[in-house]
Formats: C-alpha cells, sequence, structure tokens
C-alpha cells in the first residue's frame, strides 16, 4: 500500500490502490454510509478513526476525500453522488447543463458516425457525448481513466463507449486513431499545479489540435473563456458560453462546424439557451445617458463575442461608449427577446465622479443600501464603501463608476 502524509480529506489525487479500493463492493459501500455525514473539518478526525478500523487508514482517506468531492460536485453535476472525482479532474470538468448543450449541438452538426473525446478526463463531456452517439475516448491518466470508467457504467452509457488509455498524439502519428465523424477536445490548462495562459501552451497545444484535422476536419476544442482575440486561428468560429451570469468558457469549432471567424454567445438563463452572434458590417451605435434611460448590463458571453450590434438592434438602444460595454435606451429588457442577455437599470441621476458630490446625493434620495459596480474606472469601488455616507434604514440603489468620454462619471440607478 503506498502511503501518503496527507491530511485525511486534503486534495491529493488517489493511488490506484484506493481506486481500486474505492470502487470495490466494500468502498462503494463506505461512500453511500458517508453521504449523509458531517464532513465538516472539525469532526474530520473524529470519522477518519471510526473509519480506519473498518477500511484501514489509507481506505479511509480516500472515503472521505470522494464523499467530500461528490458534495463539491453537486453545484456541476446532477448524478454527483454515484459519480468519481478527482479535485482537478472536478475543477476542469464541464457544468453539466453546458456538457448537454454542447454535446447536442455537436450531435445535430456531425455526420453519422463515432465522435473522439481526445482527453476525456473523469468523464464530463464523455457522459453527455454519449447520451447521443458511439464515443472513442482517450485519457493518459490512469486514475482519471478508471474513474471515467466507472462514470460511464454508473449511468448505464458503457456499450456507447470504447475507452483508449494514452496519447491519442501517438495513434495519430501511427494512423491507429481510427474513423471518427469529429473530435472533442479539452486540453489541460495545468502542468505541475501550475495554471496554463495561452492556446500554444495548453497540452496539447493548438498546434497539435490544427495537425489533427489533417484526420478529422469536424473539430471542436474547449478552451479558457479569457481566451484573447489575437490567439484564436482565422480557420475556426468561437462561441462564448455563459451559465448563471458567468462566462464559463470558449468553444473552437473548424468547419465544417462551424464558420471561419463566427463569434457568437450562448446564455443559459432559466431553464432555456439563447443565442446571439455576431454579424459583420457596421459598428454598433454610440450615444448619450440621461437620467430616465435605461442602463443595460450585457452578460459577459455577449461582451466577449462582442455581439453589440444586434443586441443594440432588440433594445433599440446604443453604446455609452465604443471600449465600454454599456448600453442606454429607452426601456427595458424585460419582456422582450434581448431580456436573458442584459440586466436592466433605472437610471436617477449622473454626475462627474466626486465623492463628495456623491454623498450628498446618497442623504438627499436616502439611500441606505447600495451595489457597486464599475467598467472603465481606475480604482475598485469596494474600495470607497466605508466612506460612503448611507442612510440608516434608506433604500436600495445600484452606484455604476464609469466614464463617458474622458469623463470620470458616477451614474445613480435602480435594478429592474
Amino acid at each position: 500500500m503506498v502511503q501518503t502524509t496527507m491530511r485525511p480529506g486534503t486534495g491529493a489525487e488517489f493511488t490506484l490502490e484506493q481506486v481500486a479500493y474505492l470502487l470495490s463492493h466494500r468502498g462503494q459501500e463506505g461512500l453511500r454510509r458517508l453521504a449523509h455525514a458531517d464532513l465538516s473539518e472539525a469532526n474530520r478526525l473524529h470519522l477518519v478513526e471510526r473509519l480506519r478500523n473498518v477500511h484501514g487508514l489509507q481506505e479511509a482517506d480516500a472515503l472521505i476525500r470522494q464523499a467530500l468531492l461528490r458534495r463539491r460536485a453537486r453545484a456541476k453535476f446532477p448524478h454527483a453522488e454515484i459519480m468519481y472525482f478527482t479535485a482537478q479532474g472536478l475543477e476542469q470538468a464541464t457544468t453539466w447543463t453546458i456538457a448537454r448543450r454542447r454535446a447536442a449541438w455537436l450531435h445535430a452538426s456531425l455526420p453519422p458516425g463515432p465522435v473522439l473525446d481526445l482527453g476525456c478526463g473523469i468523464g464530463g463531456d464523455l457522459l453527455a457525448l454519449a447520451h447521443h452517439r458511439p464515443v472513442i475516448a482517450y485519457e493518459m491518466d490512469p486514475v482519471r481513466l478508471r474513474f471515467a470508467q466507472a462514470n460511464v457504467q454508473a449511468l448505464g452509457l458503457g456499450p456507447a463507449v470504447q475507452f483508449r488509455q494514452g496519447d491519442w498524439r501517438q495513434d495519430l502519428a501511427a494512423g491507429k486513431l481510427g474513423p471518427a465523424a469529429g473530435a472533442f477536445v479539452d486540453p489541460s490548462r495545468r502542468r505541475h499545479g501550475r495554471r496554463l495562459h495561452g492556446l500554444a501552451r495548453l497540452d496539447p497545444p493548438l498546434a497539435a489540435l490544427l495537425a489533427l484535422r489533417t484526420r478529422v476536419r469536424a473539430l471542436a476544442v474547449k478552451a479558457a473563456p479569457g481566451v484573447q482575440g489575437w490567439e484564436l486561428p482565422p480557420q475556426a468560429g468561437v462561441t462564448y458560453i455563459s451559465h448563471r451570469g458567468v462566462c464559463k468558457e470558449a468553444l473552437l469549432a473548424f468547419p465544417p462546424l462551424d464558420r471561419p471567424g463566427t463569434r457568437r454567445a450562448w446564455v443559459h438563463a432559466g431553464q432555456d439557451w439563447y443565442v446571439l452572434e455576431t454579424p459583420e458590417g457596421p459598428s454598433p451605435p454610440v450615444g448619450p445617458l440621461e437620467p430616465g434611460m435605461v442602463l443595460h448590463e450585457p452578460d459577459p458571453a455577449i461582451i466577449r463575442a462582442g455581439a453589440f450590434v444586434p443586441l443594440c438592434r432588440l433594445l433599440e438602444a446604443h453604446l455609452l461608449d465604443p471600449e465600454l460595454a454599456y448600453l442606454a435606451g429607452p426601456r427595458p429588457a424585460q419582456g422582450t427577446p434581448a431580456g436573458p442577455f442584459v440586466r436592466s437599470f433605472q437610471v436617477e441621476e449622473v454626475h462627474p465622479f466626486q465623492l463628495k458630490a456623491l454623498n450628498r446625493r446618497l442623504q438627499a434620495l436616502g439611500i441606505g443600501r447600495v451595489e457597486l459596480k464599475k467598467r472603465g474606472a481606475p480604482f475598485a469601488p469596494e474600495s470607497l464603501r466605508r466612506r460612503l455616507h448611507l442612510v440608516p434604514g434608506g433604500r436600495s440603489a445600484v452606484i455604476f463608476f464609469t466614464r463617458l468620454g474622458c469623463r470620470p462619471t458616477m451614474i445613480l440607478a435602480r435594478r429592474l
């Protein structure tokens, strides 16, 4: 048995011996018993002492860590209680809502045949893909591979998936990759515990992914949402994906999956997905902001995609500044096709920024609770909070710190 000096419940990865135990009948029973146990830090040592008498020290450590990971995974996976995770695998795994959307889109866009999942990790995207068609899944790490296999079996998808342990690049070079309708790749964004930035530094890097297209032309690549425009290959389209108001990732897709140079946003709101694409053509209109107008704050995926022209049309609105992602128009977005894409605020006052003037207006308007936002301001708004003169028991308001042209500006508004 491989020994460990890690405290029970810390983020160390699992040994193969621990994996075998977790997947055994005794391990599964131990996890079931921990499903509703007190796993708090205060109770952790007491719990491991009790478990080690039944399972052994290394096994108890693995059980507690897996139980903790399952609880964390509930935010991403609806079946987390029967799945298996590693800490890094869970961190990198796609949220299930996004994985399902992407898998359905790939299935509808690809010709018949299996799809390659090149670097399947613990199987987040693999499970979604396998609901639609056969999948050939590659993974180099033996622990993640065993957990991906267990997750596929737990969801009853075993017949749809063929696993291969190893580096798909070696099979590509040897001509053994096999026929496939398309490929999906989620490159690793960490190496030796350090986060990797930029498409050229991912594992595998962009150059290796482009070489893959000599064998599989229909290729989709998961990338970080902050990928820089100059990094994007001109032959790919990119979709920015937002879930619960956060831009989670960018999806690069090559022909025939997408048109070169396409930019779009997928926004998940309520139970539905909404799409807005950036058209070629004129720039969005720019105009003023006045009290009584409605200020619109676009979803971050809209901002990343630069989809302001169609958004302005939907809202009958304009940008406040070509370099600031705030829109202004005559009416709220609620109840319109633009509703899922923005948050709207009724503008009450617009002033040049000055702290003394702001405090006078807070007092005069009876404002006691404030939400602080900024875009284009050279300071962190929260640094001002302790200096604001709020009215005890007063109403709520939203304060935007931005600029109009070169003028620092503060906007007092209320959320709609």
